[in-house]
């Protein structure tokens, strides 16, 4: 294949996602899309249609005069994630969303309800780059004004509320993850000898099954399935120190027989296999 610029590239794929997720471009969308002008933009698609000939062609008959898709078209500057997609869009500087579809059209995602704060992750990251051990201020359920520990940091992760770092309790002797949230405050302290490696739940992946409620009805599953995008049970994978909170984000179930179906529609079916990596019952 040949060798295209970064320009040209962002611009392919900017035409992939909109032949793929809306159906159809043009220069005048795509002139909108990157703000320049729409001769510029006429070159870039037949740069690209000279270059795969099969994939897209000009459909005059639309009102919208629009390139489109072939049954032959295959993506190959992007992975057609509906994410990527949202993502691409959203964070497009021009005005595209608003003059294709009009002002207010998307809504990519609810609000944060947390921020970490500067002072926290400054120290933090530094602490992870420098692979030193902070003494923080931590606050729980059970220490709810706050208790000291000693911790050695290593990853960042969010469970789709919440930032937490993954770090090693000295107090405690394993591996933890901590709110970001709850740390009132850190110190860096001297260098760590800890072997990240060996956080097992860190560094293993978890396959879980989710599926319907049994106690639904066979059309009430189907449903509850399409809403996901699915038609039978699927899978999600994560790291293993990750599967509660993966649960929790989705409100899944653990137990079907716990719960009621109307109130958790899908569940875990194979706890089992994974239950050695949810949360101890408080």
């Amino acid at each position: 294949m040949k060798e295209f610029s970064n320009q040209q590239i962002e611009r392919f794929k900017a035409l992939e996602y909109m032949l793929y997720w809306e159906g159809g471009t043009n220069a005048t969308r795509l002139s909108h899309f990157f703000g320049m002008h729409l001769n510029v933009m006429s070159k870039a698609i037949l740069l690209y249609r000279q270059t795969h000939p099969e994939s897209l062609i000009f459909d005059g008959k639309d009102p919208e005069k629009l390139f489109i898709p072939t049954a032959k078209f295959i993506p190959r500057y992007t992975q057609l994630a509906w994410s990527d997609f949202i993502d691409f869009i959203s964070s497009n500087p021009n005005k595209y969303v608003t003059e294709t579809y009009g002002p207010s059209s998307f809504s990519k995602t609810l609000a944060a309800i947390q921020c970490p704060k500067p002072e926290i992750t400054r120290l933090l990251f530094k602490a992870i780059r420098m692979k030193k051990e902070v003494l923080i201020d931590y606050r729980s359920r059970s220490e709810p004004k706050g208790k000291s520990r000693l911790v050695t940091p290593f990853a960042i992760a969010n469970d789709g509320l919440r930032w937490h770092c993954r770090a090693y309790c000295h107090i405690r002797k394993r591996f933890s993850d901590f709110n970001l949230g709850r740390i009132m405050k850190l110190e860096l302290k001297g260098k760590s000898n800890i072997n990240f490696q060996q956080d097992n739940n860190w560094f293993t992946f978890a396959e879980i099954k989710i599926g319907p409620h049994p106690e639904l009805t066979q059309e009430e599953q189907t449903l509850v399935l399409n809403d996901f995008g699915h038609d039978k049970p699927f899978r999600i994978r994560t790291r293993a120190a990750l599967v509660d909170y993966t649960l929790q984000y989705y409100r899944i179930a653990k137990y079907p027989a716990e719960v009621s179906g109307k109130t958790f529609p899908l569940v875990v079916l194979n706890s089992d296999d994974i239950k050695e990596y949810y949360f101890p019952e408080v």
